[in-house]
């Protein structure tokens, strides 16, 4: 039998030791993860944007504050990380969690932060990290700090989602109390003091809204039904609750003082800072309505305007201005941003480079912060904008107002007609190049989700990001199945909805090879689109019989828009007709004469004459500016498409008065042979 070597026993227990020692280790890691912060030296002016293109180049911010002077700015993501940084941007302390911290809240002192997390722990501590204290729980859903944070309200979920409650801690964390309520939709905490510290909340039961007040001893005060809580002003005196289109502002004791019914559904309101006497008031609205209203209680309504639907706003703090942001309507990850006077006069327009998703104002004057969805954090100053005055600060300029119909064929590329709407709520065909795909009906809809681009004047018929989850073609019998995503009837109202169904239709519609179209949702075929109701299926794509080619314009541009002839009231759709239809639309644009008309219209095998009179020399003065030069290739596109699509004509010739005629050197010719394909308002 053979003996085990002394050598091996050392060897066996050095393995043990560092087996033992690795084991402690990791349970160190975890046992610490959610107490200890990350360690990281501050950074200097001249490593900031090193760190911040290491950072936040791809992280998800879950939650973000400011305190009222600007000292600090703390955020949560998806790492499990929460960041503290100063006003600069230099990095404070990094902390990491074991879960993810759903919740940061920094006090408006700027002196505390509270973090909630997913997996249930309340973590407090000083900014400059002396003190702190945790609880652990049900999962964090909404957390709200007091001003100098001497009381935390939480508000957690059980872990069977059935209920939920609220705890109220002090800055030392102790529980105070402990609440149970519904499901929670939002939640305000308005004082420090013990006489003026109310909470109020929104729950929702059974699908009704029920707006509760509660005292900080955690004392019933008021409840309505109904409602939804939609903002508090900054030191309670007063609550707007929206029911539907309609307002309600109360006071502290649930008293009703004031109340307007809207023309839209208000989603959105918010307290000038200075005077809680007005108000913000917002919610999507089809078409070109004005759907920002600016509210004052003892006049009723100051101003109206116009905002990008799904837009981010806030006040100044002297409540002097507003800030307005949305990317929603780019297909770019470009944020517009818009800036309104105490009258709601643009005072300045702009553009940053992400999609903005949080906007963000505090005490100081002019600073504002904005964060991308990819975790980019940005201050915008406004002090240079006021100054400046003027709507183009660091946009590009919009040197295209019209883009000519283009042909041929482009063998590398896919084009596709995307349906988005204008300002006036018309749905515009837009042709977008994208890379040769085997799957354009997926590219399609993609591009249709993205939106229009920048500087388009148009608009995303579509808000939510999640059309479909699937489709499915049968070549065979040129059926389309189109597997719908729950997300894309969360928009509001009919007009919407009927937007987003009828551009869905038309840009599908646009490939020949669909010839029925069924939509599902969750295993059954819908019988409404949203709100839109749908006569039975298969829906039948839609293609124009007699289209017309009309220009419209939209902001600072000019598109062509397809009419279908025979809904035009006529009663037989005789090509002279239709180009009279065309020519309508020419002469409401300022630059076309209004007696501008078809003489006559002669069809013979190979070419269409187009005879109108001496007004059309008004639309080609000699020597064009590029601006004259578009705007006259708009009127030939809008007569000559017109004739093509509905005839079957090689060429069409233009002449005046019964004359042959040219146009001036610069401008597209007087004549124009059909060539296939053509692209419709390309990008």
């Amino acid at each position: 039998m053979n003996r085990i070597q002394p050598f091996y026993y050392i060897v066996a227990l050095s393995g043990i030791f560092i087996l033992v020692g690795l084991i402690l280790f990791v349970m160190q890691i975890f046992s610490t993860a959610e107490s200890t912060a990350v360690p990281v030296d501050p950074q200097t002016n001249g490593q900031a944007d090193a760190i911040y293109d290491l950072w936040f180049s791809s992280s998800e911010v879950y939650d973000i504050t400011i305190d009222h002077a600007l000292t600090g700015i703390l955020f949560s993501n998806d790492n499990n990380s929460v960041t503290l940084l100063d006003r600069e941007r230099r990095l404070r302390w990094d902390k990491l969690f074991a879960t993810a911290p759903v919740q940061a809240k920094i006090s408006s002192c700027g002196n505390y932060a509270v973090i909630g997390t997913a997996g249930g722990r309340v973590y407090f501590s000083t900014t400059d990290q002396e003190s702190w204290w945790d609880h652990e729980g049900n999962p964090v859903e909404k957390i709200v700090v007091s001003p100098s944070a001497n009381w935390i309200v939480v508000a957690r979920a059980r872990t069977d989602q059935l209920m939920q409650y609220l705890d109220l801690f002090n800055k030392e964390g102790e529980l105070m109390w402990s609440l149970e309520t519904g499901p929670i939709e939002n939640l305000y905490l308005t004082s420090e003091y013990l006489e003026q510290a109310n909470i109020y909340y929104t729950t929702v039961q059974d699908e009704v809204p029920h707006i509760h007040a509660v005292n900080i001893k955690g004392e019933d005060l008021w409840t309505f039904e109904g409602q939804i809580l939609a903002a508090v002003s900054k030191h309670g005196s007063r609550l707007a609750a929206i029911e539907s289109n309609r307002i309600v502002v109360y006071d502290s004791l649930g008293y009703a003082l004031w109340s307007t019914t809207l023309p839209f559904e208000a989603t959105n309101v918010l307290f000038n800072p200075q005077n809680y006497n007005r108000l913000l008031v917002y919610g999507p609205r089809e078409g070109a309505g004005e759907n920002l209203y600016h509210f004052d209680l003892a006049e009723d309504l100051l101003w109206m305007y116009r905002i990008p639907d799904d837009s981010l706003f806030t006040f100044t703090p002297d409540g002097q201005y507003v800030i307005a942001s949305s990317w929603r309507h780019f297909k770019e990850d470009y944020t517009q941003m818009i800036l309104l006077d105490r009258e709601g006069k643009e005072v300045n327009s702009w553009e940053v480079a992400m999609r903005v998703e949080h906007l963000l104002s505090s005490g100081h004057p002019h600073l504002f912060v904005v964060c991308g969805e990819d975790g980019y954090i940005d201050l915008v100053d406004i002090n240079p904008l006021l100054a400046e005055g003027s709507n183009d600060n660091g946009s590009p300029e919009l040197s295209i107002l019209y883009n000519p119909v283009s042909t041929g064929i482009r063998p590398n590329e896919t084009m596709l007609r995307l349906y988005f709407a204008d300002e006036n709520a018309n749905l515009i065909p837009v042709t977008r190049s994208v890379s040769f795909t085997d799957e354009p009906l997926y590219a399609a809809l993609d591009e249709l989700i993205r939106g229009p681009a920048r500087g388009s004047s148009l608009y995303r018929t579509i808000p939510n990001r999640d059309i479909y989850k699937d489709l499915q073609f049968n070549p065979g019998d040129g059926s389309l199945i189109v597997y719908l995503d729950p997300g894309l009837f969360r928009s509001n109202g009919i007009g919407q909805s009927d937007a987003a169904f009828s551009s869905l239709l038309l840009t599908i519609s646009a490939f020949e090879e669909v010839k029925e179209i069924y939509l599902y949702l969750e295993g059954e075929l819908i019988e409404k689109f949203g709100e839109t109701d749908i006569a039975g299926q298969p829906v039948y794509p839609f293609r124009y019989t007699n289209p017309v080619y009309r220009p419209v314009a939209s902001g600072d541009r000019y598109y062509l828009q397809i009419r279908e002839g025979a809904a035009e009231g006529l009663d037989d759709n005789e090509l002279a007709d239709l180009v009279e239809i065309a020519l309508q639309g020419c002469r409401a644009l300022p630059f076309v004469p209004s007696d501008l008309r078809l003489i006559k219209l002669e069809l013979l095998p190979e070419v269409a004459w187009i005879d109108l009179n001496s007004s059309l020399r008004a639309v080609f003065p000699e020597d064009p500016t590029e601006k004259e030069r578009l705007q006259a290739a708009l009127v030939l596109d809008a007569i000559f498409t017109t004739v093509f699509a509905n005839s079957n004509v090689q060429r069409a010739e233009i002449s005046i008065d019964g004359r042959s005629w040219s146009t001036p050197a610069g401008y597209p010719a007087s004549s124009r042979f059909y060539r296939q394909p053509y692209y419709i308002n390309p990008e």
